[in-house]
């Protein structure tokens, strides 16, 4: 089962995804701040080439997932590096679209805090965050997946939230055939290096 963990900057990602970790859970970390801790492509000196980093990344990551019985985290998924496109009003390159958008059983909003935290990582403020927030959740409502808010609240609540839903989800799940090939397109396919 692949959940995406996602939302604009600074909203508690990556302390849910920390805490579901200590919880005994699978998790990809976001890859992202990854690539900008690396320090040599930058979202703020060229977004285009930064997405399309994250993006042949994340494709990467998510084909080692090999476990679907059980849940995976992932802090973010593919389809944010679409909102970010679509935010900055660029084309949005052509390999979103063969990204299979099945292979995710669905993707948690998580909505901003009442205070905002920026740092060397994410320079981002608040109205910023808002906005791409919109942004990345018609991106998956558009792809026809499932979206469930996660209201502004302690970290281990929402933790737990998060948990309580993927629980009834996993109750009443039925996969598909095709649901289950799907999973397996990112390892069979080439991750490109660029777009």
């Amino acid at each position: 089962m692949k959940i995406v963990i996602t939302g604009g900057p600074s909203v508690g990602k990556t302390t849910i995804i920390s805490l579901l970790q200590t919880r005994g859970y699978r998790v990809v970390h976001e890859i992202a701040t990854q690539v900008i801790k690396e320090g040599k492509i930058l979202p703020w000196v060229d977004r285009g080439k930064f997405q399309a980093e994250v993006l042949r990344r994340q494709m990467a990551a998510e084909s080692s997932i090999l476990d679907f019985d059980k849940p995976v985290f992932l802090d973010r998924g593919a389809f944010d590096g679409e909102a970010y496109y679509l935010y900055d009003r660029m084309p949005v390159p052509p390999i979103f679209s063969t990204i299979d958008p099945t292979q995710y059983d669905v993707a948690f909003l998580i909505e901003p805090l009442t205070f905002f935290d920026a740092n060397d990582v994410r320079r981002e403020d608040l109205e910023f965050t808002l906005e791409i927030t919109k942004i990345i959740e018609q991106c998956y409502r558009d792809k026809r997946i499932k979206v469930i808010r996660v209201p502004a609240m302690e970290p281990d609540k929402r933790v737990d939230f998060v948990i309580d839903s993927v629980e009834k989800l996993r109750a009443t799940a039925v996969r598909s055939p095709e649901q289950a090939a799907s999973m397996f397109r990112f390892t069979s396919a080439v991750v490109p290096t660029a777009f």
